[in-house]
């Protein structure tokens, strides 16, 4: 079969085509192709095609349109014992990440490698209308139709293949490789019928030996199953959709194209996650209404958005959520609001601002925002004057840290120091909006304070720090000081770990040292799996975006890119890209690593936001642009290197190009007239050696940092600015 070039084709009628020199009707076969469907309610008709490994073609008479290539993965069980996860689960140490770092740069196959797949749910829906379908791994679908094969999972787990139409187009696709070379697989669309509600089309192809059964299938309550045209026509809507939501983003080619391809991809699985604007948690066990006023939804999908220029994507969102869930006292509409999200999302606000100058926006929302710093300032006054307030917390602010804690009236008086790092954040930005805007005297009283309450924050950490046998322990908060020797070792012990620390090193507030010593102390304890956060025995990310903020202040490039990959490879389900709030480290009974909870937003896009972050990071209290912080060199050399067109900053948008080979790299870094911040541009290098020459537009370059590593551009430079390494 031909695996390249695709056959010229002629539209003869509903439902045939030439393709190539030969006249076919639905279900035969030409120069490697079959003649699958002919879209005839296009501008120009359509014929699909489909051709070797599953591809999938949309062409017309001028060639082909769209050309889709299915992408599946297998469930990489074998080889795992019990003793195995056994000494996993025991290790103070990250095994696993460790020997990914051992052996270089991290990429997607080596962290695959290291754990049996996630293999569990995905869901399917259309933007327009509320309902999503979920998708099993068996190949049935929840309340419409029973599994692909009857195979038990014993054999399933190593005959079925799991992925998508597509590295750019999220729908499922599986394959079961059957005995004597049969095949089954299936693909899942939807679309919106002609009553407003959700349609689910479903496409099962059987293949023994020459023979091939195409069935095309629909939920039980749609009135009758669709024609090949209906379903290949859902596939291209989907495709277009996903082109339209990603055209609304900065454009960025080459690199890792996978590593991009799949994390775009998971942010618009996140994107179709929600209601139209209104937030939802998670597709499945999720989705219920008292979940949908969670904060993070919202903080990490809007930033998400605003970070890929998505503004009028992320305005949706974020007026949505100040619209219908905060009160007019300023707290939230929900069960059990953290305090560290108040000022995360008085923070999120600042940035959508500094982005899109949207000042009338800023004035339609103000006094709606007003009532939630005046509330976090009254709580801090209110601190400062309460005599009965332990010593070591006078001026901090007592409150959840996180939901699960709401049923426990003794954790709404708990101190923790993340929730006051994330309040004095979110009003250190709102003090500079009101500046900004020309209310300079309200602005100059809210520094006042909050400079106040940071020396006060800052004070209470050094005095609360432990010394251990096996570092400086930070606690969680001022009279929790018991260091924990394990950070799985109890549930208290693992919520510091997967929230706590993370919001508390991710505010920007607190020193470097303290950070460090934070991010050591959990690789040291336990508290880490190929980067992952571990959670008693499990594991749990919707907040790791935290750490990897973390890590790119601090210059942690390795460990940074080890979390992308494994969050994708082994926090995402095999394939099809669902990310579930907690997932199993150790296999089921049939030898399968499962969700431990639901699909969540904020783990659908903590790729995309990560890899975001690796090209271009913003200092918050510095005039600082980080350039190409966490970029590998081996992305720079598959073909033609990297390229970033629209990078959006709070100063400008910036262009970035980088390509590069194993002696030398070049960055071209284009910055607007008169760019007022400095540019630290790091030089990726092959892992153990530094730059042992650098020239800026041809000169020896002058302004180094971090052993040559970083070329420091000064602010005002504007124009391209040529970067050259050689190693």
């Amino acid at each position: 079969m031909n695996t390249g070039r695709i056959p010229s084709v002629t539209v003869i009628g509903s439902k045939r085509a030439q393709i190539g020199a030969t006249n076919c009707v639905v279900g035969e076969a030409a120069e490697g192709y079959v003649l699958r469907a002919i879209l005839t309610t296009q501008a120009a008709p359509l014929a699909v095609l489909e051709g070797p490994e599953g591809r999938l073609v949309f062409a017309s008479e001028e060639g082909a349109e769209v050309a889709l290539h299915p992408r599946l993965e297998g469930a990489n069980t074998e080889g795992f014992d019990a003793e195995f996860f056994e000494r996993l689960l025991e290790a103070d140490e990250d095994v696993l990440g460790e020997q990914v770092l051992a052996a270089g740069e991290p990429s997607y196959q080596a962290v695959a490698a290291m754990l049996p797949r996630v293999v569990d749910d995905t869901f399917v829906g259309d933007p327009r209308v509320g309902e999503r379908a979920i998708v099993h791994p068996d190949g049935s679908i929840e309340g419409m139709l029973e599994p692909l094969t009857e195979l038990p999972w014993e054999e399933l787990k190593t005959r079925g293949r799991w992925g998508i139409v597509a590295t750019s187009l999220p729908l499922p696709i599986m394959r079961i490789e059957l005995e004597d070379g049969a095949l089954a697989e299936q693909i899942v669309a939807a679309a919106v019928g002609a009553d407003g509600n959700l349609q689910v089309f479903i496409r099962r192809r059987h293949v023994e030996g020459e023979s091939e059964r195409v069935e095309y299938l629909a939920r039980p309550e749609q009135e009758q199953p669709p024609s090949e045209a209906e379903f290949y026509g859902a596939v291209l809507r989907a495709w277009r959709q996903a082109r339209e939501f990603e055209q609304r983003l900065m454009r960025m080619e080459g690199g890792d194209e996978e590593l991009t391809a799949l994390a775009l991809s998971s942010m618009q699985m996140a994107d179709l996650t929600m209601r139209g604007c209104r937030p939802r948690y998670g597709v499945g066990p999720y989705d219920e209404p008292r979940h949908d006023g969670f904060p993070p939804t919202t903080l990490h999908l809007a930033l998400c958005l605003l970070e890929w220029g998505d503004f009028a994507r992320a305005e949706d969102v974020l007026g949505c959520y100040l619209d219908a869930f905060v009160n007019a006292d300023g707290t939230f509409n929900y069960y059990g609001p953290a305090v560290a999200e108040y000022g995360q999302m008085l923070a999120l606000v600042a940035r959508y601002v500094e982005l899109t100058g949207d000042l009338r926006w800023w004035t339609a929302r103000q006094n709606v925002l007003r009532a939630v710093w005046t509330r976090l300032l009254e709580l801090r006054r209110a601190s400062l004057a309460d005599e009965g307030a332990p010593p070591e917390a006078r001026g901090l602010i007592a409150g959840l840290p996180e939901a699960d804690y709401h049923g426990d009236e003794e954790q709404w008086r708990q101190y923790y120091f993340a929730g006051d790092a994330w309040v004095c954040r979110g009003l250190t930005e709102m003090a500079r909006l009101l500046r900004r805007t020309g209310q300079a005297a309200e602005a100059d009283a809210i520094t006042t304070e909050v400079e106040a309450y940071k020396a006060d924050l800052a004070a209470t950490i050094a005095e609360a720090k432990v010394e251990t046998a096996g570092g400086v322990f930070v606690p969680p908060g001022p009279t929790q000081r018991t260091p924990f020797d394990h950070l799985t070792e109890d549930r208290h012990s693992s919520y510091c770990n997967y929230r706590y620390f993370a919001e508390m090193v991710s505010a920007g507030i607190v020193d470097e040292e303290t950070v460090r010593q934070i991010l050591g102390y959990r690789r040291s304890r336990g508290g880490e799996l190929l980067g992952m956060t571990r959670f008693s025995d499990h594991l749990d990310d919707w907040p790791v975006m935290n750490y990897a903020r973390a890590m790119i202040e601090t210059g942690d490039v390795e460990r940074y890119l080890l979390l992308l990959y494994s969050h994708l490879a082994q926090h995402q389900v095999v394939g099809w890209l669902a990310a579930p709030e907690q997932v199993r480290i150790v296999p089921d009974e049939h030898g399968l690593r499962r969700k431990h909870a639901g699909q969540v937003v904020p783990c659908q896009v903590t790729a995309p936001l990560m890899l975001r972050w690796v090209l271009a990071y913003e200092l918050r209290d510095e005039e600082v642009l980080l350039v190409a912080p966490a970029v590998a060199h081996w992305w720079l050399t598959q073909g033609e290197g990297l390229r970033v067109n629209g990078l959006p900053t709070r100063w400008e948008e910036v262009d970035l190009a980088l390509r590069g080979n194993d002696t030398s790299v070049e960055i071209r870094l284009s910055l607007p007239d008169g760019f007022p911040a400095e540019a630290r541009v790091r030089i990726p290098s092959p892992p153990g050696h530094a730059p042992r020459e650098v020239q800026v537009n041809g000169r020896s370059a002058e302004n180094l940092a971090d052993e040559g590593r970083v070329v420091l551009v000064p602010p005002g430079t504007g124009g391209e600015v040529v970067i050259a390494g050689t190693f």
